[in-house]
């Protein structure tokens, strides 16, 4: 296992602390943990590069690292902060359309699916959301949810058209 890979398995294990924190209302603690969760989504891939250690196991741990984190953290938010139920509902179908197309992708052609910078943005876009609404910075967090919505359907499209066969 490379340090990339670590990176990404330490964002997801950042999670429980997160969660727990934000249900005790320890605001400061969520947006340190928060801050270093971020740090290690840019850093994993930053490193890989940087290292000559880009993986098809790295292409995957990833992107499924940043799902589970965001998808995690919507909830909570839904559960604790007043995060609308829809936009849980819409984050989650789309990565769950993603992996699924991710799974059927490599099935078939034996490659691994690339981010595409529209979905990097909307992960950037969600870092931000979760952020504000975790630390209850209104109405910025729900600004900053419309900005995600609108990259989710971006990212969203230009990857099933990247997995369809479709001219």
């Amino acid at each position: 296992m490379n340090l990339p890979n670590i990176l990404s398995f330490l964002r997801i294990g950042l999670l429980p602390f997160i969660v727990l924190c934000l249900k005790a209302g320890q605001n400061w603690w969520v947006l340190g943990l928060l801050l270093l969760a971020v740090a290690t989504d840019y850093f994993d891939g930053f490193t890989a590069r940087k290292l000559g250690q880009v993986t098809d196991t790295g292409r995957i741990i990833d992107p499924l690292a940043d799902k589970i984190c965001v998808n995690t953290m919507v909830i909570a938010l839904w559960l604790w902060r007043d995060f609308p139920w829809w936009a849980v509902c819409l984050i989650a179908g789309r990565d769950l359309l993603i992996v699924l197309g991710g799974m059927l992708a490599l099935r078939k052609k034996k490659a691994v699916p690339v981010s595409n910078w529209p979905g990097k943005i909307a992960v950037t876009f969600m870092a931000a959301t979760i952020i504000c609404y975790s630390l209850n910075w209104q109405p910025w967090g729900l600004y900053l949810l419309y900005g995600s919505v609108l990259m989710v359907f971006v990212s969203g499209a230009i990857y099933l058209k990247t997995l369809t066969p479709f001219p």
